[in-house]
């Protein structure tokens, strides 16, 4: 009885690290995509225009491409802490994610 009930724990156990390393590594693809999406828009937003007429590459208004930056870094933060929020057990953290929802959108 005991080596079988031993052996039952040790299958269990795996099988609950391997879920739990699967969901660490999507967690981490997850933040990492996020990343790269501001980077990208951090790099290629406004200069992907074709040039006017004269020749001259568009101008972009620094202070509305930095807003726009902003927001999408804050929309990206948002989606990924609503993540988190939703994974959580129902009562954990609910005040502390709409207090922070709040202060920063």
């Amino acid at each position: 009885l005991t080596p079988s009930l031993g052996l039952l724990l040790v299958f269990r156990t795996n099988s609950s690290y391997t879920r739990w390393d699967e969901a660490r590594k999507f967690w981490g693809l997850n933040i990492n995509h996020t990343r790269d999406l501001c980077r990208m828009a951090t790099s290629w937003y406004g200069y992907q225009l074709p040039k006017s007429r004269d020749g001259l590459p568009p101008v972009i208004d620094p202070v509305k491409r930095e807003e726009d930056l902003k927001h999408l870094s804050l929309c990206t933060w948002a989606f990924v802490r609503s993540m988190k929020r939703h994974l959580s057990p129902p009562g954990e953290d609910e005040e502390d994610f709409i207090a922070e929802l709040k202060s920063r959108l």
